[in-house]
């Protein structure tokens, strides 16, 4: 049976049924008449919605990002505003980085030693649901209290430890436990790719090149002066480095400083380390010219002078909140991953 000898409810019902935005206007584009069901103000908001939903859901944790007010405290519900195509197109931004999280996950969830490496896979759908349910909270969470109005001697004061409590008060004990899980990669990500210690630099370029070579650790460029599997002969090569950020103690407190980064940011870094910086499309802007570690440390600064040593409080506000609640360890609650 062809589409087009299908009544306009069956075709209704077809596109409210579809699971991503792409492939609604993808089917929207087979044919004159789809094309006007969809153009139909009544039905166009309507359709997109529902599959921005099961693409990029949970809606509800999404739009308090893309309409967040610091004049309004975040904890305070408030009304859903208007659908329109303008609200959509900044739902699909966030929502594009938040399934960038769940694709990378199953690579940071599962690595260490060959047996959790052969346990990787895919996650489900409500895997990925969760996903990006904790994506969308931490990043509320940063844009709420890890700004330049939070500075560091504020982090103990009574009115601003109830406040970051009471956002973190209306989600689940499991759902907070999530939100520690994702917590964790993106400290992963920042301490194997964007901000590297001088102890995971060595390692890394003593695995690449032996005992016997010398690491670098402060230059972002050295040449390969020793052949390598896959170099090919009579080529010089030029291989990359990132520049180490100090020994352990420094370097924890470079993270601490760094998880204040909400995931879009972080998402921006991990990209630039990788060399795909546009692959999601451009956040706070390009990042600034320079070598790998000078540039992101450019790309701080430039967030002002509230951001040095003043590390992030969101876990220890989550178990501040699990302490009231008798949970006095979340990794005993759950994670994404059942």
């Amino acid at each position: 049976m062809y589409l087009q000898s299908l009544p306009n409810e069956t075709l209704l019902q077809i596109l409210h049924s579809l699971s991503s935005v792409q492939d609604v206007l993808a089917l929207s584009l087979t044919s004159r008449r789809l094309h006007n069901l969809l153009l139909r103000p009544a039905q166009r908001l309507p359709i997109l919605f529902d599959a921005a939903e099961r693409q990029f859901g949970p809606l509800s944790s999404a739009i308090p990002i893309v309409t967040y007010n610091a004049s309004q405290l975040p904890y305070i519900s408030r009304p859903c505003p208007p659908h329109s195509l303008a609200l959509l197109k900044q739902i699909l931004h966030v929502g594009e980085i938040a399934n960038a999280w769940a694709d990378l996950y199953p690579f940071i969830h599962w690595r260490g030693t060959d047996i959790e490496c052969a346990s990787r896979r895919l996650l489900t759908p409500h895997e990925r649901f969760r996903v990006r349910r904790a994506c969308y909270r931490s990043w509320l969470y940063s844009l709420a209290f890890h700004n330049a109005s939070f500075p560091r001697y504020t982090r103990l004061q009574p009115p601003v430890a109830r406040s970051r409590a009471a956002l973190l008060r209306a989600w689940s004990t499991s759902e907070l436990s999530e939100l520690m899980d994702m917590q964790s990669v993106f400290r992963t990500v920042l301490e194997l790719y964007v901000c590297p210690s001088n102890g995971t630099v060595i390692l890394r370029h003593k695995e690449r090149h032996g005992e016997n070579s010398m690491p670098t650790v402060s230059l972002s460029q050295s040449y390969d002066l020793k052949p390598h599997r896959g170099a090919v002969p009579g080529r010089v090569h030029i291989v990359e480095y990132w520049e180490g950020w100090g020994d352990d103690v420094a370097h924890y407190y470079v993270l601490e400083d760094m998880l204040k980064l909400h995931p879009g940011q972080i998402m921006k870094l991990y990209n630039f380390a990788n060399g795909a910086e546009a692959r999601l499309g451009a956040i706070d802007g390009p990042m600034p010219v320079g070598n790998k570690k000078a540039a992101v440390e450019a790309y701080v600064a430039g967030l002002g002078e509230w951001f040095d040593n003043n590390g992030s409080t969101l876990e220890e506000t989550v178990r501040f909140v699990m302490g009231e609640r008798g949970e006095f360890d979340f990794h005993d609650v759950g994670s994404i991953v059942l």
